[in-house]
């Protein structure tokens, strides 16, 4: 399907100034599976973990030039944003990420969606959610981190499923369980989810809605602690066990990780008079299973 601008959006021959973007990762998802046939899904877990984009046009220039220079998907976004408005310009997209790559943290949708923020800022585009998805959808699968708060989203399709709203700030206590994954190609390979785990899946799902809406930590730490489960048919954290023994013995809330990368982590209730002593705990623990820590917080910012 093609979206139609109308003729006010076009900006051929309009000026632009240096433009700033900028989107939050994740530390994997709260749920991830199917819902039926060709129905991939997953619920998004924004983190306070960045990317930040700087785009400044440059009309001597006829592409753009991105830094790092293996960023070539935001490249690739940023050249077809400014030919579907008309912008005849090149220019220079600087992109600057506190995302790990290879991890499950959404570092490739991050540098996206800040792409487009900064190219947006730019020329003042008013560039819809609706159409930067399906600009994205033409490069790769991708999480929902456009949309502010938690999401089921439909990553293959890149297609927003459901608004699931915020909840209270967590913090994760993880670490990176393994080497790089290409989560491209693993969301784009079919997985050989029994058809009949839909329902399950469904569940969780229903339930996540209803825990994320009452604000209810407990319960979310439960479906992400199943869902973790699940999936180590299709992508296994060596260490899911071990952490799992750490979570219950410092009081976590439950574990979350990233499907289709290698980030393992312990739920935490910010709010928790505990909290402190909790993460500490955690973290001395984790420590001790040799791998690479990594500490976050959960966020409803876009």
């Amino acid at each position: 399907m093609t979206i139609q601008m109308p003729i006010e959006e076009t900006v051929a021959g309009r000026a632009g100034g240096v433009g700033r973007g900028r989107a939050p990762g994740t530390f994997g998802e709260l749920l991830q599976g199917i819902l039926g046939p060709g129905t991939d899904f997953l619920v998004t877990f924004p983190v306070d973990l960045y990317v930040e984009a700087v785009f400044e046009p440059d009309p001597q220039l006829d592409q753009v030039i991105v830094s790092p220079p293996h960023k070539n998907k935001a490249r690739r976004l940023a050249t077809g944003i400014l030919s579907r408005y008309g912008v005849h310009t090149g220019g220079w997209l600087m992109l600057n990420s506190a995302l790990p790559e290879g991890k499950g943290m959404a570092s490739s949708t991050a540098d996206l969606v800040a792409t487009a923020r900064a190219v947006d800022s730019a020329f003042r585009l008013k560039l819809p959610n609706r159409l930067l998805k399906q600009m994205m959808a033409e490069i790769e699968p991708s999480d929902g981190v456009m949309h502010p708060g938690i999401t089921a989203f439909f990553h293959r399709q890149v297609r927003l499923h459901r608004r699931m709203g915020t909840l209270p700030q967590l913090t994760i206590a993880g670490i990176d369980d393994g080497e790089s994954v290409d989560t491209v190609a693993f969301n784009r390979s079919r997985k050989p989810i029994p058809a009949h785990w839909a329902v399950r899946y469904g569940e969780l799902l229903d339930d996540l809605t209803r825990a994320v809406r009452d604000h209810d930590l407990a319960a979310v730490g439960r479906v992400a602690s199943a869902s973790a489960r699940l999936f180590q048919t299709f992508n296994a954290k060596p260490h899911l066990a071990a952490v799992e023994e750490i979570c219950r013995d410092v009081g976590g809330l439950g574990t979350v990780v990233g499907h289709s990368g290698t980030c393992l982590g312990i739920l935490l209730a910010r709010h928790d008079p505990e909290h402190g002593p909790r993460l500490a705990r955690a973290l001395t623990e984790l420590e001790r299973l040799g791998r690479p820590l990594i500490v976050c917080r959960s966020t409803s910012r876009t």
